[in-house]
């Protein structure tokens, strides 16, 4: 009878050490990449929003008739209110409600705050409804993001504080 002198292969032993080492790696780096994938969550909707805004502003400009940006509900119906909250926004063209420009729900667990529900845009691109515009974690792990609209009609991006997304 032949006598085998060192195994190729790995005994059960040696397998259970490798897949414990490897399981509490993978629980030590889950709560990193929850962490980053709603940072990635909060910027992509603040630059889909930024260009929502944006291409309303043109399209004002364009067609010579004011463009409306609101906070909305998941059916693109706009909320009422002179500030607040919601999952969606959409931004049309004054008049043509129906025929969105731009738009569209936040990505789960975001919300949109706001300190008005409804931001318009003059056609002589001069002149525009001021306001700010906060991208939320509902879950608080990624710090939120604000567009803030002057009064000239020009956009820009601002770091905000959780204090913005306290109720």
């Amino acid at each position: 009878m032949e006598t085998r002198q060192g195994s190729p292969g790995v005994t059960l032993i040696e397998l259970c050490f490798v897949l414990a080492v490897v399981g509490i790696l993978a629980g030590l780096a889950v709560p990193g990449m929850r962490t980053a994938l709603r940072n990635a969550a909060i910027r992509s909707a603040t630059f889909e929003l930024l260009a929502g805004l944006q291409q309303a502003r043109a399209r004002a400009i364009t067609e010579s008739t004011p463009a409306v940006v609101c906070l909305s509900d998941a059916a693109a119906r706009c909320l009422g209110g002179s500030g607040g909250q919601a999952t969606a926004w959409s931004a049309f063209l004054e008049g043509h409600e129906g025929q969105p420009l731009a738009g569209g729900p936040l990505p789960s667990g975001l919300e949109l705050r706001a300190t008005r529900t409804r931001l318009t845009f003059s056609p002589d691109a001069l002149a525009a409804s001021t306001g700010t515009l906060t991208i939320c974690d509902q879950a608080g792990l990624a710090r939120p993001r604000s567009l803030v609209l002057s009064q000239t009609g020009r956009i820009r991006q601002a770091e905000s504080t959780a204090a913005a997304c306290a109720l």
